[in-house]
């Protein structure tokens, strides 16, 4: 029993690890984040609620069926008479295509608001992956750098034994090395952040540990500001949106400013009487608009579309300032970034090591040497974080992926 319990937590151990780590690619991170987004599943059921009100536009009135039947008598003298007649409103005539219109219009308008919805969830779940991928190999960098500068520790102190170094140059290698891990925890903490963000995105199980794939990306732009102020007036899905629900709203005016035409049914029927009299009947029924004329109807519906204008007027002002402060801050850390490809970190610490090693250099200009490597690490990754994040706020802001925009 107790080497079946053995064999089963061996088993069972691998198990947790797999689990508790697993890796994901990009476009599974995506898909996950299409399926679990809370605003997206909302947006989702306002397309469903819209399409729904749209059907019930379409559909006929209902008829009604009347019967009345009379039996009446004095004395000697009886008289019968019924009627079987059927009835239905004509206003349905004039009234539902203009209603239609509406209905149709504001379900295309909240379909684009989804897909104005879903380019955004899939911008922000790109800047998180990326974040953390990049993070992720800092991270290991640094660790590496721990790894490697703890050797260099042990070394040092079996050289301090051999009295090739003060006990001064030791200490101040071991204050380096716990710099370094005091930098590797916030990097480590930013790691950490960075995939709580993405498993947010994602809806993804907090107890387990992400592994990022490769990541491939392309910020490279070929667009001027105004150019690109220009796409995005004609490609952001919620300035259409907007356009799309005023039109809508223009509509629907239309159909209360029809449904001033007061109700109007008509009835035909069959009737027969004792006296053997029998025949057809028609009967229509309207209401006189002496009162109420749909003023109230009329009014609120022009009031929204009024401010739907100034909502869409706000909404392109909103668009141009969004443009050109994400064009401006990507053209700044497009240059810092460009400007550190000159930079060879590794090349900083292996030469340092190297040289402090076989007494080249020394304990000062060995310091700077890490130092120099470890502040580089940071600033190159950060400055490429930074570029990929301005990059996708600018996509986000022109409303369309700039790698296949051409001009």
């Amino acid at each position: 029993m107790r080497l079946f319990r053995l064999l089963v937590l061996l088993l069972f151990i691998p198990c947790v690890f797999i689990i508790a780590q697993q890796k994901i690619s990009f476009d599974e991170a995506l898909k996950l984040a299409y399926q679990n987004n809370i605003d997206l599943q909302k947006q989702s059921a306002k397309i469903k609620y819209a399409d729904v009100a749209l059907g019930e536009s379409a559909r006929l009135p209902n008829p009604m069926f009347t019967y009345t039947r009379e039996d009446l008598n004095s004395g000697s003298t009886n008289y019968k008479e019924w009627i079987a007649s059927g009835s239905i409103p004509l206003n349905f005539l004039w009234n539902r295509w203009s209603n239609l219109e509406s209905k149709e219009k504001s379900l295309e308008a909240q379909k684009l608001l989804y897909n104005a919805l879903k380019f955004k969830v899939s911008a922000r779940v790109r800047e998180s992956y990326f974040a953390f991928n990049k993070y992720s190999d800092l991270s290991g960098r640094l660790n590496n750098t721990i790894t490697h500068l703890a050797e260099l520790a042990e070394a040092a102190k079996s050289r301090l034994h051999e009295g090739d170094i003060s006990e001064y140059e030791l200490q101040r290698i071991l204050i380096e090395v716990n710099k370094i891990k005091a930098t590797a925890s916030e990097i480590e903490f930013l790691k950490t952040k960075s995939e709580n963000n993405l498993k947010l995105l994602i809806g993804f199980n907090s107890s387990e540990n992400i592994l990022t794939g490769s990541v491939e990306s392309n910020t490279d732009l070929k667009f001027s500001e105004e150019e690109l102020v220009n796409v995005a007036l004609k490609n952001r899905n919620d300035l259409k949106s907007f356009e799309m629900l005023i039109e809508s709203e223009n509509s629907f005016v239309s159909h209360n400013r029809m449904k001033i035409i007061p109700d109007i049914s008509l009835s035909a029927g069959y009737k027969k009487q004792t006296d053997n009299l029998k025949g057809t009947v028609f009967q229509i029924d309207f209401e006189v608009p002496l009162f109420n004329r749909n003023q109230t109807a009329i009014q609120q519906s022009e009031i929204e579309a009024n401010l739907l204008e100034k909502e869409t007027a706000f909404l392109i002002n909103k668009i141009k300032t969004e443009v050109s402060e994400a064009y401006q801050n990507y053209i700044v850390n497009k240059s810092l970034y460009d400007e550190r490809n000159n930079i060879r970190m590794d090349n900083i610490l292996n030469t340092a090591v190297y040289s402090y090693e076989h007494g080249e250099i020394k304990l000062v200009e060995f310091i700077d040497g890490i130092n120099a490597f470890i502040d580089g690490s940071i600033l190159s990754s950060e400055l490429e974080i930074n570029l990929h994040r301005y990059y996708s706020q600018l996509e986000k802001a022109v409303g369309i992926s700039l790698t296949n925009l051409e001009k």
